[in-house]
């Protein structure tokens, strides 16, 4: 493990991270920021385009089906056990034990506080390796799950008639889901490394080589409106996943004193338990997610109209639009607080949180009425003469997307500082409620599609209106007098 340890070294004053002045350091988180949201709009602006091409070139069936596809093949982000953020903790451990103060943020961080790193027994090398070996693990569990998912996909569901080789879309998109998750074991150590820009400038190029190869391959379905658009647009999905998983490896096989390539010397359980010790609860939190918007496509197509996904979808998709606005903050802190922690700037983590979240919920705020105000143009640029009645059903989305979106840092900063049991354990109480809540409402009391959307904000606000923030001040308040 010494020798380990020894290969992440670098020659002294030549740090993994660079260090930086307040001024420079506040330089460069600007940097992270602006090309974090670059990605977060790539995303945006992608997933928009084929929602849009897919309904005036295929049909609305098409779009309803492609839309509850990627809805539900979100279940195999489970397969990756929480893996990156669980990555991004132990890298920081690694570093803050052999460079700590090379690694320690500086541009928010109270100078009366000094660096305390904290034992690890961890390497750079040794975590990527065991991280890579999880990966794969999971890449081939998730295989098999979108095999079967592909199989069983039209008795699960109701497939309206004409649209083509479901199966087939089920497993391009499956793929592609899966190659993006493998990918982000290379990506926690550009996170950690300080190359947080470059990670974001892969992930908004993966976005571009989607468009650029649904429309190279898809040029003939495009121009005849064929339903075969939908096959081409999940085979050009699972084109971009491959092309991410190989640039972000290639970028970290650059990186000085680069943990490229992973050794199987190096895979060891007690490394690997300690990645699934923090990973499996990320995992179950992550589980929530599927007990939203998932779980409220499968209701729409079972207790209402498979035709009101194509209604429902476009909001959903604002949604997940507007929660990029906060969801690239949230990545940028991730890191960044997990080595400030590491290395026992408490403060630093504090100061993350607070300016974090008031500056997520001005945004959120900001654009959700931006966005209704812009409604009805962009419902009709986005599906022509004739949109879905999503409009109708907006105000009430975008309530819970302000709501929910403004928790987004606090969440970065439990995971930062491995406080996640008590998380866990919220976010799936809320998603439970948010299914029995949208059943009820939609069963019992038949407010049809408005009455998911109102379980939605009940799960959100007690989730992130009220116990998210006692808890993260609650927790931080402890380590502050802890460090006192």
């Amino acid at each position: 493990m010494a020798d380990d340890k020894q290969s992440d070294m670098v020659a002294e004053g030549t740090p993994l991270i660079p260090s930086y002045s307040r001024s420079s350091g506040d330089s460069k988180l600007q940097h992270d920021l602006i090309w974090a949201y670059v990605a977060s709009g790539a995303k945006i602006a992608s997933a928009a385009f084929v929602a849009g091409l897919l309904f005036r070139r295929a049909g609305a069936a098409e779009f309803a089906m492609f839309a509850l596809i990627r809805g539900t093949i979100g279940v195999l982000n489970y397969t990756s056990l929480g893996l990156a953020p669980a990555m991004v903790r132990l890298l920081a451990e690694a570093l803050a034990q052999s460079h700590p103060d090379a690694v320690l943020p500086t541009e928010l961080q109270a100078e009366a506080i000094p660096p305390r790193p904290r034992p690890t027994g961890l390497s750079e090398r040794s975590v990527y390796t065991n991280g890579v070996s999880v990966a794969a693990l999971s890449l081939g569990l998730g295989l098999i799950l979108t095999f079967l998912y592909s199989h069983w996909f039209d008795r699960l569901h109701r497939v309206p008639i004409g649209v083509p080789d479901v199966a087939l879309v089920v497993v391009w998109i499956g793929l592609g889901t899966l190659m993006r998750l493998f990918s982000d074991s290379s990506g926690a150590v550009l996170q950690t490394r300080g190359r947080i820009a470059l990670d974001n400038k892969l992930l908004a190029g993966a976005e571009l080589v989607w468009i650029v190869t649904l429309l190279i391959f898809g040029a003939r379905a495009i121009a005849h409106r064929e339903p075969t658009l939908l096959v081409i647009a999940a085979f050009a999905y699972a084109i971009a996943g491959c092309y991410l998983a190989f640039v972000r490896a290639f970028a970290v096989s650059r990186l000085a004193q680069s943990p490229w390539p992973p050794a199987q010397s190096l895979v060891k359980w007690d490394v690997i338990g300690r990645l699934a010790a923090f990973g499996v609860l990320v995992l179950f939190a992550q589980l929530a997610d599927y007990l939203y918007a998932p779980t409220d496509y499968i209701l729409i197509n079972r207790l209402l109209d498979p035709n009101l996904v194509a209604t429902y979808a476009p909001a959903v998709q604002i949604d997940a639009g507007l929660l990029m606005l906060v969801s690239g903050l949230a990545a940028v802190l991730l890191p960044r607080a997990a080595i400030a922690h590491t290395t026992g700037s408490t403060q630093a983590v504090v100061h993350y949180y607070i300016r974090g979240t008031l500056a997520s919920a001005a945004m959120l705020i900001v654009a959700a009425v931006g966005v209704y105000a812009i409604s009805p143009w962009l419902f009709h640029v986005w599906f022509g003469a004739a949109p879905p009645n999503t409009r109708a059903i907006l105000p009430l989305v975008l309530i819970h997307t302000v709501v929910g979106g403004s928790s987004a840092v606090g969440r970065s900063i439990l995971l930062a500082m491995g406080k996640v049991s008590a998380f866990t354990v919220s976010t799936l109480t809320a998603g439970a409620v948010n299914v029995a809540a949208s059943y009820c409402f939609v069963h019992y009391l038949h407010l049809g599609l408005e009455g998911i959307i109102f379980g939605t904000i009940i799960a959100v606000i007690g989730r992130c209106a009220f116990w998210m923030p006692w808890y993260v001040v609650r927790t931080l308040r402890k380590e502050l007098a802890a460090s006192a």
